[in-house]
């Protein structure tokens, strides 16, 4: 689960770096949030939380939802951030994924 962690952290980097690309609108306040938690659950993940690779997963395909309805309307932030966004958060997905998979059979084959 550790190799989830760089691109969460790039996730977060992300989302930031939209706020500031998006000149510190209010519209886009709500990016700092996701930044905040991505950086908390990283931390966890580091320190190998496996409850906490349950809820970054759910996190994440929460943020690749979130992130494609942005485009049916006006955006909070330029759109190649938001698709590098969705393309981290899908990364960090499929590594827990993976992470979680082999916890759970290196347990089960103790």
């Amino acid at each position: 689960m550790r190799y989830a962690i760089i691109p969460l952290i790039i996730s977060a980097v992300l989302h930031l770096l939209g706020f500031a690309l998006a000149d510190f609108a209010s519209d886009s306040l709500f990016l700092l949030f996701p930044a905040g938690l991505y950086c908390v659950l990283s931390l966890l993940l580091l320190r190998g939380v496996i409850a906490a690779g349950w809820l970054t997963l759910v996190c994440m395909i929460g943020g690749v939802a979130g992130t494609l309805i942005e485009f049916t309307g006006p955006l909070i932030a330029p759109a190649p951030i938001l698709i590098a966004i969705i393309l981290a958060d899908a990364s960090t997905a499929a590594l827990l994924i993976r992470g979680l998979w082999l916890a759970r059979k290196s347990r089960s084959a103790v």
